[in-house]
């Protein structure tokens, strides 16, 4: 008995969490997009159907190696280690021109205490 109760006062819960997220939202809240799903499962749109026949094909059966012999790109890879070295020198040098700045005037500040 227990069980059913809980269970009662989890979908009171649900239930009230979906009015009071609907009330605010801007377009469709979540009320109104659960019964476009229902209605969309008893009589879906053509994009719908089309998923549903992608999603019941048979899966291709293909190895990872076939997978990446076929996916390969001739070309550079996308990370050049040249590239890397200057951007964090650049990075080092405008974090140098931040802080020494702040260093300088706190030591001034230091001294004349």
């Amino acid at each position: 008995m227990a069980v059913v109760i809980w269970i009662l006062v989890a979908l009171l819960v649900a239930a009230a969490v979906l009015v009071v997220v609907s009330s605010g939202a801007d377009e469709d809240g979540p009320w109104r997009t659960f019964l476009r799903g229902l209605r969309g499962r008893r009589h879906p749109d053509a994009e719908q159907a089309a998923a549903a026949r992608a999603a019941a094909a048979d899966p291709v059966d293909l190895s990872l190696a076939d997978f990446l012999r076929a996916t390969a790109s001739e070309g550079d890879g996308y990370l050049h280690p040249e590239e890397l070295v200057e951007d964090l020198r650049t990075a080092r040098e405008r974090a140098a021109q931040v802080v020494r700045p702040r260093r300088e005037a706190a030591e001034a500040q230091g001294a004349t205490r």
